[in-house]
């Protein structure tokens, strides 16, 4: 049972996404039984009462909750971003719940920016909706994404980007992203000179829009063998869209960029990201947007003594806003707008005149709503077939071997063709017991594996989801390394932090009630991970990285042996990542 919920500031339901068992569940709570509960509104009226008391809990009390379990195993998780509740109703365990809420809301913000209310179009529920289906098809393990490193062939993939550039006509924009997908693995990426980075959230946002491309598309191919290109339904008619890419102090998806898919080949697909050069605007837009719903929450919890601070950081990045505006040659007269309402607003919260602060901030919300309206700007027309074309020329030798890639869970390849990969037999001399391990970088969010061929018999891709699952439960209790059993495996989970650069610094280990107050690891985001190296330390965070290893042993090896092996391994593969010869294959 699942079931996605979005509801806006009136309670009305903005957006659903769930399944029969939940239907039926809802049915016990109904009186009418025979009436059809698909129905948005009621469903709306029947939970209601929940989203009131979360409301009031949060906006009157600042006594907020952030999930409910139920007796019958039911679990209710909650978040709220700008006057509007998601929540998740479910089975599943509470972590999983809200890091799946999480990715939720950085879905919202990937495709719909700053103007949630973007969701009442069919089209971008749709597309949400396609999301969340696609968020756990892939390959890739929870906040990390998908990078195939053979030499051969990545070569040739940055080769065939480099000659796609040539034929791409992005005139006045200068600055973009050219990726190549195989699966929701990265195989390739070419950036133009001066572009901003892509940030590992950045990455597996655009792996999981692939996942949901390949999806539709195999879909279609399946029903009709004729189907040379088929435009994604929640896309424009050339398969682009603006979407917002990560930017800022807060890393939040806020700066707007043009979307453009196409099909190399199954499963293989070609992403350009053409930057709209509205990052500042985004940023600023977004901070502004962000600082303004907190006042108006002390406003409804009449905490006045914070009302000035917040009025002065208000007035800071609305001026950040107004410089922005300004730069991008925007209308005159919404900076004019923005900077009376800003006045308007103060006056109101220091003063006595006739209009209240609730109304002057309702006024401000109109017009950074005007703003925001900036940040979706016309969808550029790029020809993509030629540059299309090209890629597939010169990637043509390597394609049966990627569509094998693509299809393959942790796929590294093996034998005489890809002989440079990382299989699990280099290993099993060394590491007698060793079925399998995943090393994550949280940092850089990549993770290596070996393939799961070499084991599968002994384990399923689901199982190895559950042992990450565990390992994210152990690492938010607070806890740096634990070994446990599960059926015939011994699993041992490692976590540590790197610094490189500098001297090594004595972490400060955070106490673990602080790490269990912190957003549960593994979202796309990768807040939790951030935040503990932040608390570990402080103003000294830049250039640390924080690693996990996680080793499945058969269970007739002895803790102590598993252990000792985890260390060795670390060091093995810390060997092999920094021999630039090793032609490994980064997941």
């Amino acid at each position: 049972m699942k079931a996605t919920l979005i509801f806006d500031s009136i309670n009305d339901l903005l957006f659903s996404k769930w399944d029969d068992m939940f239907i039926k569940r809802m049915k016990c709570f109904n009186e009418q039984v025979n009436e059809d509960l698909n129905d948005s509104h009621n469903i709306s009226q029947l939970l209601s009462p929940i989203i009131t008391s979360q409301r009031v809990m949060a906006a009157q009390f600042g006594n907020t909750y952030s999930s409910m379990q139920c007796k019958d195993k039911t679990t209710i998780v909650f978040d709220e971003w700008l006057d509007h509740v998601f929540i998740i109703i479910s089975e599943d365990k509470v972590e999983d719940a809200h890091r799946e809420l999480l990715d939720c809301k950085t879905f919202v913000q990937h495709i719909c920016g700053q103007n949630i209310n973007l969701l009442h179009s069919p089209i971008y529920k749709d597309w949400l909706s396609v999301l969340l289906e696609s968020r756990g098809k892939g390959d890739s393990i929870p906040g990390a994404s998908g990078v195939i490193g053979e030499s051969g062939v990545t070569v040739t993939a940055l080769n065939a980007l480099k000659s796609a550039v040539k034929e791409i006509k992005c005139s006045p924009y200068q600055h973009y992203h050219l990726m190549l997908y195989v699966g929701d693995k990265l195989l390739a990426l070419y950036s133009s000179k001066g572009s901003e980075d892509l940030t590992p959230p950045d990455l597996i946002l655009l792996s999981i829009q692939c996942v949901a491309a390949q999806e539709y598309w195999k879909n279609v191919e399946e029903k009709n063998d004729d189907v040379q290109k088929t435009r994604l339904p929640w896309l424009s008619q050339e398969n682009s869209a603006i979407v917002n890419v990560c930017a800022g102090t807060a890393a939040s998806p806020c700066a707007p960029y043009s979307m453009h898919l196409a099909e190399v080949a199954p499963r293989i697909t070609f992403v350009i990201l053409l930057d709209m050069e509205l990052r500042e605007v985004g940023i600023a837009v977004h901070m502004s947007n962000q600082i303004l719903s907190n006042l108006r929450r002390l406003l409804l919890q009449r905490n006045l003594e914070m009302v000035p601070n917040t009025l002065d950081t208000l007035e800071v990045s609305l001026k950040k806003t107004t410089d922005a505006l300004r730069k991008n040659k925007a209308n005159t007269n919404l900076c004019a707008r923005l900077t009376s309402r800003m006045l308007e607003l103060r006056k109101s919260c220091t003063t006595t005149t006739p209009l209240t602060p609730e109304t002057t901030a309702t006024a401000m919300h109109t017009a950074l709503e005007a703003a925001i309206e900036q940040l979706k700007p016309d969808i550029p027309s790029i020809k993509i077939l030629l540059p299309l074309k090209e890629i597939r020329g010169i990637i043509a030798p390597y394609m049966e071997f990627l569509q094998v890639k693509a299809m393959r869970y942790f796929s590294h390849g093996s034998g005489s063709e890809d002989s440079g990969s990382l299989t699990l037999h280099k290993y099993v001399e060394e590491f007698p017991g060793l079925i399998h391990f995943i090393y994550v970088d949280r940092t850089t969010g990549r993770f290596l594996a070996p393939d799961m061929a070499d084991c599968v018999d002994m384990l399923s891709p689901d199982t190895v989801k559950r042992l990450v699952s565990c390992t994210f439960s152990l690492v938010h209790e607070g806890y740096g390394a634990a070994t446990w059993r599960r059926g015939a495996l011994h699993v041992c989970a490692v976590t540590w932090w790197e610094r490189r650069g500098a001297g090594a610094a004595a972490a400060r280990a955070p106490h673990p009630a602080a790490v269990r107050a912190l957003p549960p690891p593994g979202d796309i985001l990768g807040a939790f991970y951030r935040q503990v190296v932040e608390l570990a330390f402080p103003n000294e965070s830049q250039d640390v990285s924080m690693k996990e290893l996680i080793c499945v042993h058969v269970g007739l090896v002895p803790a102590p042996t598993a252990v000792q092996q985890a260390r060795r391994l670390a060091h093995s593969i810390h060997e092999l990542l920094d021999d630039q010869r090793a032609a490994a294959d980064l997941l």
